[in-house]
């Protein structure tokens, strides 16, 4: 098992408390200051010490610096050192975490956007395709047509997607035999969208039984 002052990644810095510092090392020399600060930043920056690591330092064995640091399993540590540096370890990692968290979390919220547009974008394709055929139906009956079969289910997905085939055209045709909110004219006297409607919806002879008129300036279809 890896003691606990053996650090996988190399911390950029640690806090450091000043009051404590001075405290502990009130009985110190400058020297002696200098080389003990210089041992904590090694040990914050490689783990544990090795015995070569604090002579280099220190030149030769100080006990008022080398009092400041345990022996365990080969190595020389600050417990003090070693707490602030897995204490902030720890807080790394965490925040590490919660920024990971919110990415995903934005990435699924973008993910859900894209689809959303993309469904926003279908049913525009749809409704233009529909008015397509406003020189032929009302427009009111255009809207109710559009209005049924772009309702979407609980999954997002629209009416109109559930069908095997979707031929505009004749479903319109089909729509404008059973809307009744389309004002038919009388037989003798209809107007063009009355008579592509009825061509449409199978009188394919009607163009030969009616004549164009004009009645009080619009243009009309008469019986002949």
């Amino acid at each position: 098992m890896k003691p606990a002052f053996i650090f996988d990644m190399k911390d950029p810095a640690v806090l450091f408390y000043t009051q404590d510092f001075l405290t502990g090392t009130f009985l110190m020399t400058d020297a002696q200051v200098g080389k003990y600060i210089r041992l904590l930043c090694l040990q914050q920056q490689n783990g544990g010490l090795s015995e070569e690591d604090m002579l280099q330092v220190c030149g030769t064995k100080d006990e008022k610096i080398w009092a400041k640091f345990d022996f365990e399993d080969g190595h020389y540590f600050n417990k003090r050192m070693s707490l602030e540096a897995n204490k902030r370890k720890n807080y790394c990692e965490s925040r590490r975490d919660i920024r990971q968290t919110y990415v995903k979390r934005m990435e699924i919220c973008n993910k859900k956007d894209e689809i959303s547009n993309k469904k926003e974008e279908k049913e525009i394709v749809f409704k233009s395709e529909v008015f397509e055929f406003s020189e032929k139906y009302p427009e009111a009956m255009l809207n109710k047509f559009c209005d049924y079969w772009t309702e979407k289910s609980k999954s997002g997905k629209m009416r109109y997607e559930f069908q095997k085939t979707f031929e505009i055209n004749r479903r319109l045709v089909t729509w404008a035999g059973r809307d009744n909110s389309i004002i038919k004219a009388s037989p003798e006297n209809i107007t063009y969208k009355e008579l592509v409607r009825r061509f449409n919806a199978g009188e394919t002879d009607i163009c030969e039984r009616y004549e164009h008129i004009k009645d009080n300036g619009k243009d009309m279809y008469k019986l002949k």
